[in-house]
């Protein structure tokens, strides 16, 4: 029996044009093979440990720097969360915003604390940053007796998506503030007499 006559008459037109298709190697892999075997490649991909290494390397560093720039949502990035306006230098006037930089695990990497001079209700080049600092909450100047402590709560200053966040802020009236940290409300130890909330 031919495999002509073994394929049902509905594909035999398309049996035929499989069967004329014919591949051929180009005409440079003849010495692109003389040339790796000159450099001492192996055949059939058995590469050497030493070699495998950095080309995974490579690879997965190349993997995510592709995902990094399509913008794959695998890859942590970046919250900005931009809350106006307040009065959180205790100038009398609700013209002060906090802007909060935080990754997808709600960490704080950074958080300044400005004043809307340009109307915005939103940060923007034009306002001036009051405060500013990293990862970790810190006090810019010695503590002294004239500080004061203003409190909010609660919205969503995490980019967590609940509004179970407070902003903490320490100043000198009427224009500066020395320190500033936001807290998850719900983490407050039982045991304490009065809540206690880990600053961010």
């Amino acid at each position: 029996m031919s495999g002509e006559e073994e394929v049902p008459r509905e594909l035999s037109d398309l049996n035929r044009s499989l069967r004329g298709i014919r591949f051929e190697p180009r005409s440079s892999l003849g010495p692109e093979l003389r040339g790796r075997v000159r450099r001492g490649e192996r055949a059939k991909g058995a590469v050497t440990s030493r070699r495998v290494r950095p080309a995974l390397w490579g690879v997965a560093a190349a993997l995510v720097a592709s995902a990094a720039l399509l913008g794959t949502p695998h890859l942590p990035a970046d919250v900005r969360v931009d809350r106006c306006c307040y009065d959180l230098d205790g100038g009398g006037e609700a013209d002060d915003g906090v802007l909060v930089v935080a990754g997808r695990d709600e960490q704080v990497r950074r958080l300044s604390i400005y004043e809307d001079r340009d109307g915005s209700a939103g940060y923007s080049l034009g306002d001036l940053v009051r405060f500013e600092r990293g990862a970790e909450p810190m006090i810019d100047v010695p503590l002294g007796l004239d500080l004061e402590t203003y409190q909010f709560c609660c919205l969503d200053y995490d980019g967590g998506g609940f509004d179970d966040d407070g902003l903490l802020v320490v100043g000198r009236p009427p224009d500066r503030v020395v320190m500033a940290a936001i807290y998850e409300t719900h983490r407050t130890e039982a045991s304490a007499p009065l809540p206690r909330f880990p600053l961010r």
